[in-house]
């Protein structure tokens, strides 16, 4: 029995053991591609010619921002998601909100009333667009607008920085051999913070080239779709009448509102008694001494 189950146990070591051997080696392959592809962004070789605006060489980002009304704001969400996607493209960000304008309460029945409320649907998208697609999307959203508040398409030329950032980088790796000594202000940990801020700005150096060429490849097109105001109405129960109790219940309560207010009176008077004895008194002075007087 123990001679068995020691022979189980070697194809399971053995399965393990290739496991962790694939495991290793999928994991030496990712870094090797993330490090291929950070050393895209130190590179300054370019194939075509430089001196055309136009090179297909030259680091250039196109964006565009549209904002336009649409017949129907869910539809053409919806048929523009889908044209990105179609392209190879993403949706960063789908964002479908009604804003309120008005809200009206008319009557409507004896205990109901007409609630009206104005709202304007709106879209809001971020798109990233691969850079051949861009006009064609663009053209698609402007040709079903009802009316286009504005169109903007840049096409910024980014070489200029993405050549000094990776002319930095490669002139810092060539100086990288050479011996800093300390100042004499200077000590052994200001130096040390000193070679990493340098190496922290190389990273940033090489993450904005690797960001440069994420735009170049992909566009950023941000649209802003309304649509006209839309009315909501609803008939809803009026509370004011349905909390309304009946007639015989607010003749009680009338009345024995009238008798609280009677009595109410009542008391202030009765409190006011010191004043009015004093009045009462001053008064029969007053005639007395007329009496006198005539």
């Amino acid at each position: 029995m123990r001679l068995s189950f020691s022979y189980l146990m070697i194809p399971v070591l053995f399965c393990c053991a290739c496991s962790a051997n694939r495991a290793g080696k999928q994991a030496m392959a990712e870094k090797q591609s993330a490090s291929e592809y950070a050393t895209t962004a130190d590179s300054t070789t370019f194939s075509n010619d430089m001196s055309r605006i136009t090179s297909a060489s030259r680091k250039r980002v196109k964006s565009a921002d549209v904002r336009c009304r649409v017949a129907s704001v869910f539809a053409s969400t919806s048929a523009l998601e889908q044209l990105v996607t179609r392209s190879g493209g993403l949706i960063e960000e789908s964002n479908l909100q009604n804003e309120s304008v008005e809200q009206y309460r008319l009557p409507y029945s004896a205990d109901s009333v007409k609630r009206v409320q104005l709202y304007t649907p709106v879209a809001n998208l971020t798109l990233r667009v691969p850079v051949d697609s861009l006009d064609m999307v663009v053209r698609a959203l402007t040709s079903t607008a009802v009316y286009i508040d504005h169109r903007v398409v840049k096409d910024q030329d980014m070489t200029l920085k993405y050549l000094a950032n990776a002319m930095k980088n490669e002139q810092q790796e060539n100086s990288a051999g050479k011996a800093v000594a300390p100042s004499k202000k200077g000590n052994t940990l200001d130096i040390v913070e000193y070679n990493d801020q340098r190496g922290e700005q190389a990273v940033d150096r090489r993450i904005s080239n690797l960001t440069i060429l994420d735009d170049v490849a992909y566009s950023t097109f941000t649209v802003q779709l309304f649509q006209p105001e839309v009315a909501d109405v609803q008939i809803v129960v009026n509370p004011a009448k349905m909390s309304r109790a009946g007639f015989g219940t607010e003749l009680v309560v009338a009345l024995r509102g009238g008798a609280d207010i009677f009595r109410n009176i009542l008391l202030f008077f009765v409190e006011l008694w010191p004043f009015l004895l004093i009045g009462a008194a001053g008064w029969i002075g007053y005639r007395k001494l007329l009496l006198r007087k005539s």
